[in-house]
């Protein structure tokens, strides 16, 4: 185990200090890093894809739902194949006790006070020095409470973020009015019309410790349209068990879609990670 500058690294390779050249980028593979923020030590799972290592790539952060981890979360979706083909690097995002503190669920993480926009921020600059991504392209995507993470992390931290895609979790209603993006950013909205769990509809559900209210997925759409500045929309295609709604013509030239499964659960969904690739890559 290697220490160096408040990190923990599994391996040596894994160690770049300022000035060094891409020669010493984190190599292939999966990096289980640690970072002291806010008086706790924060963990995260690098995935550097296949090949030689080089500075400039994409980077995606990823959000675990409620009660998962991040290295459940590995298994359960398909970054890393897709990440091995386009080459960007995606980190696994370990919340507190399995949560995260997007800000109004009454869940372990937001009893505990935990700064999770700080974490985010800090986890940027860590990797900002172990990869040399490209800070212009950098896309988060979350499930469930990972989802509202993203959303609150889109009103809270756009001058980082390019792209924000949340899966089943809309953005929490005491939150909508308070968003106020340093810029305008993508969004990638993903919803099922037969989720049980957060409903498509909005309104309130039960949270793990208590009661969640949220924004309906396509009020969700139509909110980041507006702080986007979009002009055009939402125009609506059909394709195979899915509707999308996307606006135009917004600052910037960022793009405003909600994809509608119709019926479909509560999952990730078997092509998240290309789908996400695919958003950043435009």
């Amino acid at each position: 185990m290697v220490v160096f500058a408040g990190v923990l690294t599994d391996s040596a390779a894994a160690v770049l200090r300022p000035g060094q050249s891409s020669a010493h980028l984190l190599g292939p593979g999966d990096h289980h890093l640690s970072l002291a923020w806010g008086g706790l030590t924060r963990t995260l799972i690098l995935h550097v894809p296949s090949g030689q290592p080089r500075a400039g790539r994409p980077l995606i952060l990823v959000f675990h739902g409620g009660g998962d981890t991040a290295a459940t979360t590995i298994a359960k979706t398909n970054f890393e194949q897709v990440s091995n083909v386009t080459g960007d690097l995606v980190a696994f995002m370990q919340g507190y006790e399995n949560y995260f503190n997007e800000q109004t669920s009454p869940n372990p993480a937001a009893m505990a006070h935990i700064n999770d926009v700080g974490y985010t921020a800090a986890t940027l600059n860590l990797l900002r020095s172990l990869t040399k991504y490209d800070p212009a392209r950098v896309a988060l995507s979350g499930f469930s409470n990972g989802a509202m993470m993203v959303e609150t992390l889109g009103c809270r931290l756009a001058g980082r973020i390019r792209l924000i895609v949340p899966v089943e979790g809309e953005l929490n209603t005491p939150i909508s009015p308070t968003c106020h993006p340093a810029r305008p950013i993508s969004v990638y909205e993903i919803h099922a019309t037969a989720d049980t769990s957060i409903p498509y509809d909005g309104g309130p559900f039960a949270g793990t410790g208590g009661t969640v209210y949220v924004l309906s997925a396509p009020a969700s759409a139509a909110r980041w349209a507006a702080l986007d500045g979009c002009r055009a929309g939402p125009r609506r295609t059909r394709g195979a068990g899915v509707i999308f709604s996307t606006y135009g013509s917004c600052r910037a030239g960022v793009t405003v879609t909600l994809r509608t499964i119709l019926g479909g659960s509560h999952v990730w969904g078997a092509s998240i990670g290309n789908i996400v690739a695919a958003a950043l890559a435009r």
